[in-house]
């Protein structure tokens, strides 16, 4: 049980540095082309749905490993 514990505080902390990963790239996404930006975008918008996907299926997850 402690090693789910273990993975699930590390899942947390790695999601806080990818959501502050995608605020500084929302900040310098205005300091690059168009194209840049479009692929910026892009790139911002899987990240975010890939944090929004596991904090919803965090719980799942740990039922699975059980």
């Amino acid at each position: 049980m402690q090693k789910l514990d273990t993975v699930s505080l590390e899942i947390e902390h790695l999601l806080f540095d990818l959501t502050l990963c995608v605020n500084d790239l929302h900040s310098f996404s205005e300091q690059l082309s168009i194209d840049d930006t479009k692929q910026v975008e892009l790139n911002l918008n899987k990240l975010e749905s890939l944090i929004s996907f596991v904090r919803n299926h965090k719980n799942k997850f740990k039922l699975t490993a059980v």
